[in-house]
């Protein structure tokens, strides 16, 4: 076994875990220790009623550990085992040792110490005591009755694990009844398990980790898995209406029609079928339009994907069919006839869709052009212009999808009309940023630029990425003014490409285009995009630099106004440290605890004057501003403790 040391296991858990992990040892909570090969195992006291199962893993490559405690992997408590072991190996039982001396014993010895274990632990017995020939049975309602104690009551999130441990020790039994090929014993089992996991759900648990989801998906799984290994038709005709119980109740994400695939059959499909629309007529009335549509669309799922299972194609198809009331329902159909290559069928049934007034459907629309897409090469008689070019505008109004245009322009390229589309999409489109980023996408950025400068209500974002485009393109002045339109409106993202796209414009604009800009910035009020603009402006144009500044001097860090200040300064001092003057007083009028920016806009002001040699000047300002400010002790003395004697 890897030796470990306690640096070591720091380094492995971190800090905190590790301190944490430290701290329970030290209180002496891990007990009945021990070693066996290269696994350690401890039970470790908790915030629980019981202690923790904790187990370490040590081979040459990893070591890692395992617990019942609600974090499971890498915690404190396997943490606390590690530092046990570093510190007191010797107190581990090692079961290693154990196990060659019963090599040494007799026959006797062994069954009296077999006896031993089982009064301690009578369960054991299920792991060992079943002869070949015998098929291991179970109680099916004690089962149900012991899974009932641990999911109902109240299960918050803390005490959520400690349940599922629980029904993972059931779950065992399960496992072990399937591993011996006693698939139908095992099947009841996972099967309570599932109906345990809808009632936990059911009273209202905390499973925010998803750990109950994902242990019930396991169990669903590994039924699936005995059904595949039984063969009896009628064991799973006899066991169905407890799985539809289940599916019917069961609304939280865990798939439980799943189980159906596995015992679906010619004889039970109808079964199935009546039970599923059964129910769902009996929601008719009570339940809301959208509640029953949603019953609806789930049962119809259900019942084609089991027909589709069976291999029964007409009556895959006949369920599809089933109560075409709206679009979304003509869209299932076309699906259906998609998958069996009846293209046509399936293009009528689209055009039937739309034909319904109702809110627009995505999958109707993205129907209509798959198949469009395959038919305009094989009967473009059958796509008419108006209604191809009444779902492009439908679909390029909710958004613009590349791929998707691609489809469109290839579908009206084939009946002869792509020009007469794109003339469409430019004059009657009424997402106006779609209708760019057509013309962004087909590379007419002279047409996309003329519709930005024409058009208000076009996004930012959008205007940015055609400037970008037009700067890569060489259009440096259409870039520039696009930027520049996107700051009068306001943005104030530094995030790529607006940040390489603000450096070439204020390169490239003269002083007149940049205070025009400015002054529309200080119309608006936008604070977020002077805050883009001032550092950017402080090397060509530190008056622009110090004029937002003044503006919003309170938007701005200290550090940012010390900057500005600075280079204000270059040509007018006295600029520079009225700017510097503008944050002191609203920094010391707030609170003392801005008292230290204060002082470094003070000593700022100082720099400015000591630059110009103007050391008589400081003295002045910094007397003049301790006089008006003598009522601020705190103040004063700090100003005492940073510039000396000059007061």
């Amino acid at each position: 076994m890897v030796k470990l040391n306690e640096n070591i296991i720091r380094e492995i858990f971190g800090d905190t875990t590790f301190l944490k992990g430290l701290d329970y040892y030290n209180h002496g909570y891990v007990s009945n220790s021990v070693k066996i090969g290269e696994i350690l195992y401890s039970q470790v006291i908790g915030s629980s009623a019981k202690p923790y199962e904790v187990r370490a893993f040590i081979n040459d490559t990893e070591t890692s550990t395992k617990c019942t405690c609600p974090v499971g992997f890498m915690c404190k408590h396997g943490a606390a085992l590690l530092l046990k072991w570093v510190n007191e190996p010797s107190s581990f039982v090692d079961a290693d040792k154990f196990l060659l001396s019963l090599e040494r014993m007799s026959k006797s010895e062994i069954i009296r110490i077999i006896e031993k274990i089982l009064k301690q632990n009578p369960s054991l017995i299920t792991e060992f005591s079943m002869e070949k020939e015998e098929k291991p049975e179970i109680n099916p309602e004690a089962i149900s009755e012991k899974i009932g104690w641990v999911v109902h009551g109240e299960l918050d999130y803390y005490h959520l694990w400690d349940a599922i441990h629980s029904l993972e020790e059931i779950k065992n039994t399960a496992d072990m009844l399937k591993e011996k090929g006693s698939y139908k014993n095992a099947s009841e089992v996972y099967l309570a398990l599932v109906r345990g996991a809808v009632t936990a759900y059911e009273e209202g648990i905390d499973d925010s980790d998803g750990g109950m989801g994902d242990f019930a998906s396991q169990c669903i799984h590994d039924f699936n898995e005995c059904m595949d290994q039984i063969d009896d038709i009628s064991y799973k005709n006899k066991i169905l209406e407890r799985i539809l119980d289940i599916i019917e109740e069961e609304d939280y994400g865990l798939e439980a029609q799943e189980m159906l695939y596995s015992i679906v059959n010619e004889q039970n499909i109808h079964r199935i079928e009546e039970y599923l629309l059964g129910k769902l007529q009996e929601k008719r009335k009570p339940a809301s339009d959208f509640s029953y549509k949603y019953k609806k669309r789930n049962a119809i799922e259900i019942l084609t994907g089991l027909y589709e299972k069976i291999g029964k194609t007409e009556e895959k198809l006949r369920i599809a069919r089933y109560e075409l009331a709206d679009r979304e329902d003509y869209a299932r159909v076309a699906k259906v006839l998609i998958e069996e290559k009846r293209f046509e069928e399936a293009l009528d049934m689209v055009k039937k869709g739309l034909a319904l007034l109702e809110e627009p459907s995505f999958s109707l629309n993205k129907l209509y052009f798959d198949l469009a897409e395959v038919l305009v090469k094989q009967k473009p008689e059958l796509v008419d212009f108006k209604t191809s070019l009444d779902v492009a505008l439908e679909m390029l109004s909710r958004q613009f999808d590349k791929d998707e245009y691609e489809v469109m322009k290839k579908v009206f390229s084939g009946v002869g009309t792509l020009d007469n589309f794109k003339s469409a999409v430019l004059k009657t489109l009424k997402n106006r940023d779609s209708a760019v980023r057509t013309l962004l996408h087909d590379k007419e950025l002279k047409a996309a630029l003329e519709i930005i400068r024409s058009e208000p209500g076009i996004s930012s974002r959008l205007i940015i990425e055609v400037s970008k485009e037009a700067r890569d393109r060489g259009m440096i002045n259409e870039s520039n003014l696009l930027t520049r339109m996107v700051l009068e409106q306001g943005w104030a993202d530094d995030r790529s490409p607006i940040k390489q796209l603000l450096n070439s414009m204020i390169k490239d604009s003269n002083m007149d285009i940049l205070r025009d800009l400015c002054n529309r910035i200080l119309k608006k009020g936008s604070s977020g995009t002077a805050i883009l603009l001032i550092p950017r402006l402080m090397e060509k144009a530190p008056e622009l630099s110090g004029m937002l500044a003044k503006h919003f001097i309170n938007s701005i860090d200290v550090e940012m106004v010390a900057k500005v200040a600075i280079a204000v300064a270059g040509k007018a001092p006295e600029e520079g440290v009225t700017l510097c003057g503008m944050r002191i007083n609203e920094d010391i009028l707030r609170s003392h605890v801005h008292y230290d920016k204060a002082v470094f806009l003070l000593a700022t002001a100082k720099d400015i004057y000591a630059s110009k040699g103007n050391e008589s000047k400081w003295v002045e300002f910094i007397k003049g501003f301790a006089s008006e400010n003598r009522s601020k002790k705190k103040l004063i003395e700090r100003i005492r403790q940073e510039f000396g004697n000059v007061l």
